[in-house]
């Protein structure tokens, strides 16, 4: 069976009133946390850290990135675990996979590279957004993993 390259698969997670759009091969899993342990002296984005399969896995927040409040965790709390994608070794060794606290329940959806355009009218403000984009006119956010990786190790987390 031949397959349309120009089809992307992606996991869309709703943080903070948006959508954010995560490649499909970006996402390991999606869990549920409810004990995740606070690092002393961390920005108010770094939720703390829960284990996961046997790893350490920082929990960041999407909210809290942008300045607003970050969610309690609670029983509710579904965490996307997405890989690392640094180039860094130290990083990578650290954490291989990063957790992202989110809302809702994600949608796997397949897109043609024609459903989304870039949104120029929207400021990619957020510090975990590469890009603004609609997609089948949905305005929507693409995560930077790299960003996400970088402010980790600013923070020395």
């Amino acid at each position: 069976m031949v397959q349309n390259s120009q089809l992307i698969k992606s996991i869309i997670l709703t943080l903070k009133n948006e959508l954010v759009v995560v490649p499909n091969s970006a996402v390991a899993e999606v869990i549920s946390v409810q004990d995740v342990s606070e690092v002393e002296n961390s920005p108010q984005w770094m939720l703390g850290k829960a284990r996961w399969r046997g790893v350490v896995l920082p929990v960041v927040s999407y909210e809290a990135a942008a300045g607003d409040n970050a969610q309690a965790v609670n029983i509710n709390t579904q965490v996307a675990v997405i890989y690392s994608v640094s180039d860094d070794g130290d990083f990578d060794k650290r954490y291989p996979y990063i957790g992202l606290a989110m809302h809702g329940v994600p949608h796997v959806s397949t897109f043609a590279r024609d459903q989304i355009k870039l949104d120029e009218q929207a400021a990619a403000d957020h510090p975990m957004v590469a890009q603004k984009v609609r997609i089948n006119g949905a305005a929507a956010g693409i995560l930077d993993i790299y960003a996400i990786e970088e402010m980790l190790q600013q923070a020395a987390i």
